[in-house]
């Protein structure tokens, strides 16, 4: 056996393109989103734990919830049909500018139609007293332009990785973030919370334009924004809408677990969002980039050899590199999560006294890390094959999962049962997800 010396292995990678366009993009990628990790624990400093910061993340939750129906969708599923496109020397521009027109009506309509069903089914749903259902409205109406803003910088950005440029849709959030902090930093005296709200504005627009401007500047297409419809437009709109219905369902799950979180005592909306981000930092800084270079990479190695066989084995490697590495994290933040926690959060005006609070809703959301992880590759594989049905049965498994631990595990456990319930609902669904992706047909 040959053997491994530092030489050698610099070697692999150096001749490995997939392997340098990981590092490369899990690098640029950590910066990119780093500084956005900062935000909650400056908003816990600046706001502390009150019934304003439970109504912004209500509402912002609410605001991710769209988004997450339909911005990852497209940014995934437009990589193959991008690079179908380029094959066939079609106008990308075109096809992107068609997608951007008729989304943006549609997310206008979905954007109005949530206000209006929020105005009639808040006080319903929610334990909220009548001033915080009403701060709940208001911010829901001022941060609602991010909706638009996040599907339509998603869909740029996984066109910008359809084409191997990974560096500035890796890199752009920290734009969006430190403008973000700036405009809280500026404003948060004078308009409280509802600066909060306008700061992710300001940051994902700028982030927005940036997106718009950049692939006609490194000359990758020219959009031409359209409200036509074409049989390529209809086949991606077919493709994404079963992984759209899906992700309805999954995106349902934070929804849910915030309105379950108001039936408990103030400030547990917040107390469960501030421990969820930094469950996500493993998510973010480790897997963003593998994942988003994985899907570009073996979508083209996939569909030059048309073999189910070699996908599936390349799914598999991935996975257990991804577990293996999952598990070195999930020990890691396991061991430190008392000083990761007390830096975090012990400071400002967030209360010292719902530190362990946060500590144990953080282990438990940690012991979902694994299969998360390999979630993440397995997904990958059903997109590639284009079987978004399969998905899409997955994730409404998911949601019923979660709805029923949920329930269960809150009267059991109060507010640490909601996170129990997401690391037990991750690894059901994982099971199922590989099983649909092994009867899947290439």
């Amino acid at each position: 056996m040959k053997k491994l010396t530092l030489s050698t292995l610099f070697a692999k990678v150096n001749g490995s393109l997939i392997i340098k366009d990981i590092i490369a993009t899990t690098f640029w990628s950590s910066i990119g989103k780093s500084i956005g990790f900062l935000i909650p624990l400056f908003i816990a400093a600046w706001f502390g734990v009150t019934k304003q910061t439970d109504a912004f993340f209500f509402s912002y939750g609410l605001i991710l919830f769209l988004s997450s129906i339909f911005a990852p969708v497209v940014e995934s599923v437009i990589v193959p049909f991008i690079a179908e496109a380029r094959s066939r020397n079609e106008d990308v521009g075109e096809f992107l500018g068609r997608i951007l027109g008729l989304s943006g009506l549609g997310i206008i309509f979905l954007s109005v139609l949530l206000l209006v069903a929020m105005k009639l089914f808040l006080p319903v749903f929610t334990r909220f007293d009548p001033d915080s259902q009403r701060m709940t409205f208001i911010l829901l109406a001022e941060t609602i332009p991010l909706f638009l803003f996040l599907v339509w910088t998603s869909l740029l950005s996984g066109a910008m990785n359809a084409y191997r440029k990974f560096f500035f849709p890796a890199l752009s959030p920290a734009f969006r973030a430190g403008l973000i902090l700036l405009v809280i930093l500026l404003l948060k005296n004078r308009w409280g919370v509802h600066a909060i709200a306008w700061g992710y504005n300001i940051g994902e627009l700028f982030r927005l334009a940036l997106l718009l401007l950049l692939p006609r500047w490194m000359g990758l297409f020219s959009l031409k924004i359209s409200f036509q419809m074409d049989e390529k437009l209809r086949d991606f709109l077919k493709t994404s809408s079963f992984q759209v219905f899906g992700m309805i369902a999954v995106g349902l799950n934070p929804v849910i677990d915030k309105i379950m979180a108001s039936w408990l005592k103030e400030g547990s909306v917040s107390l469960l969002e501030y421990a969820d981000r930094l469950y996500s930092i493993p998510v973010t800084f480790f897997y963003g980039g593998f994942v988003v270079v994985l899907l570009s990479h073996l979508s083209d190695r996939y569909y030059k050899t048309q073999s189910k066989q070699r996908l599936r084995n390349d799914i598999l490697r991935a996975s257990k590199a991804i577990g293996l590495s999952a598990f070195f994290v999930m020990m890691a933040m396991a061991f430190c999560h008392e000083p990761i926690t007390q830096l975090a959060f012990g400071r400002g005006k967030f209360p010292l006294e719902k530190l362990k609070e946060i500590r144990t809703i953080f282990l438990f959301l940690l012991g979902g890390l694994i299969p998360y992880a390999i979630h993440l590759i397995v997904v990958r594989g059903l997109i590639i094959l284009k079987n978004t049905k399969a998905l899409m049965r997955a994730l409404f498994l998911k949601n019923a999962i979660k709805i029923l631990l949920n329930l269960l595990l809150i009267v059991l456990m109060g507010l640490s049962g909601i996170a129990l319930s997401t690391s037990i609902t991750g690894l059901l669904t994982l099971l199922y997800i590989w099983y649909e992706f092994e009867k899947s047909e290439g």
